[in-house]
């Protein structure tokens, strides 16, 4: 196994891959309504002469410390790689996408005879991980977040259903599907397409989800309700209903999915969507989790902050308090998302900072981890920080390597640990940290305990060469066996799990 890793590690090669022609989409208002495609078009992408190649930099070769590497596949070299996610023994990794006029390769999807798109299923137990099935997208769209669970409600409990957001990479072609997508994948290797739940015409569609299931939303047809929490980018300015950047739909029966609650930024005073502060400033909702009971959100909504809201009521949102930012840092906030610890003590805020360079903030670097009390309340009623975690890349604004070095997304399991966080964090891999200090009082900063950087490989799509040459983590999951799965947007799936176990 380690001489398959240092063969891995040895590896620069950089892919040239070409799509089947398609047809040319209705072009699009070039709208970045996510940070990372922002990040790419200020770093020389969306001009379609890219080859994704790097030169000039500092070669990241990849390491790793404290885990041992399990498996890899390279999904066909397609590139674009999204989320992860893991369920009873399989893996499955979603694809991005985005609209540029005349450059129609931004958008993978958009050729949907190529079979290495869609949502790939792999099998993390066979050697290679192995694709064993694929939930197929709409041509023109993107499938960045992938949800796996089984319903304890409703006409399909026990068996086990994606949910999975669906945007269209030209938002003002309303030919295009977008919203909610639901599938049975009982058995993974035949996937049922089930019901679809439209976010409306004129946006993106979902651009990332989180599932509850409420056994206190009884009726006298269902002893509870699953319900999916969307965040759908901009709908309160684009929306022809205006309807929120919150939206809760009832997927009870995955075969009738019927949205039930929405709310807006505009609730809070905030209505103008294009306002914020640093390079990329917008207030829009990027991701919505929720506390065990299903009843709290959590509302990431970028220079809007991360906000609290009771929904008790599904059907109708309440705003009830912010995550406080120290005052010196509360305008970039940048806030991409956050999860709850296992414990239900603390919540862990991501903020996606790209902007090192301009940054207005009294904080140098990139964006990292925020921890806050939510028992704690201040002066305001809001929640504390009480804590940070920070790579020492994401610290530096001068690092001579090519990448991206802000945080993306935490992933936690009981099953594997009741203390430790593996986080996804772009150029910087996949860092475990362990929360244990934290949790008992005795520091406010967790410790890392291992690591792994995948190594560089150029983007094979040519989106951008500020893709090349470096590690590019995007999603992590851990599996109930302790198996930590990754994706990397240029290299695909690897799975490593931790040598001291």
């Amino acid at each position: 196994m380690r001489r398959l890793l240092f063969f891995l590690l040895a590896l620069t090669g950089a892919f040239s891959i070409s799509f089947p022609s398609a047809a040319t989409p209705t072009p699009d208002d070039g709208l970045a309504d996510d940070p990372l495609t922002a990040w790419i078009q200020r770093n020389g992408g969306g001009t379609g002469t890219d080859s994704g190649q790097k030169t000039g930099q500092v070669q990241n070769n990849g390491s790793i410390a404290n885990l041992e590497l399990v498996g890899h596949n390279d999904i066909g070299g397609r590139g674009f790689n999204a989320d992860i996610y893991a369920h009873k023994g399989f893996a499955y990794i979603g694809q991005w996408g985005f609209g540029i006029s005349n450059f129609p390769k931004f958008c993978p999807a958009g050729d949907t005879a190529d079979p290495r798109n869609g949502v790939k299923i792999l099998d993390l137990h066979a050697p290679g991980l192995p694709i064993v099935g694929t939930l197929r997208s709409p041509a023109w769209t993107s499938a960045e977040d992938i949800t796996v669970f089984t319903p304890l409600f409703g006409p399909s409990q026990g068996r086990d259903i994606a949910a999975v957001g669906l945007q269209a990479c030209f938002r003002r072609d309303n030919s295009i599907p977008r919203g909610l997508q639901l599938w049975d994948v009982t058995d993974p290797r035949t996937p049922e397409k089930l019901g679809f739940v439209s976010s409306g015409d004129n946006i993106r569609g979902v651009h990332e989800l989180s599932i509850v299931q409420r056994p206190d939303l009884v009726t006298r047809k269902q002893a509870g309700k699953v319900l999916a929490l969307e965040a759908v980018n901009f709908s309160q300015t684009f929306d022809a209903a205006g309807r929120g950047d919150l939206r809760i739909v009832d997927i009870t029966d995955p075969r009738a999915p019927a949205e039930i609650g929405n709310w807006a930024l505009r609730e809070i005073g905030l209505t103008n969507q294009f306002t914020g502060t640093g390079c990329f400033a917008r207030t829009f909702g990027h991701s919505a989790s929720a506390t065990a009971d299903g009843k709290t959100a959590f509302f990431s909504a970028f220079d809007a902050g991360e906000l609290v809201l009771d929904i008790t009521d599904p059907t109708r949102p309440r705003f009830v308090r912010r995550a406080r930012y120290p005052a010196n840092e509360s305008g970039d906030m940048d806030t991409h998302s956050a999860d709850v610890t296992n414990d239900g003590r603390f919540l862990l805020v991501q903020d996606e900072d790209e902007c090192r360079s301009n940054d207005v903030k009294n904080q140098v670097g990139w964006g990292y981890l925020r921890i806050f009390d939510l028992a704690s309340r201040d002066a305001n009623g809001d929640l504390v920080e009480i804590g940070t975690f920070k790579t020492p890349h994401s610290e530096a604004n001068n690092d001579p390597s090519n990448g991206n070095y802000t945080i993306h997304h935490t992933a936690q399991n009981p099953a594997w640990s009741s203390t430790k966080v593996a986080i996804s964090w772009y150029s910087d891999g996949v860092r475990v940290v362990d929360m244990a200090p934290v949790l008992s009082g005795a520091a406010t900063t967790p410790i890392e305990v291992a690591s792994f950087v995948p190594p560089a490989f150029n983007d094979p799509v040519g989106s951008c060469a500020c893709l090349g040459n470096s590690a590019f983590v995007w999603g992590v999951v851990v599996a109930d066996d302790g198996l930590i799965v990754i994706s990397d947007m240029n290299s695909g799936v690897w799975v490593v799990r931790e040598t001291h176990r």
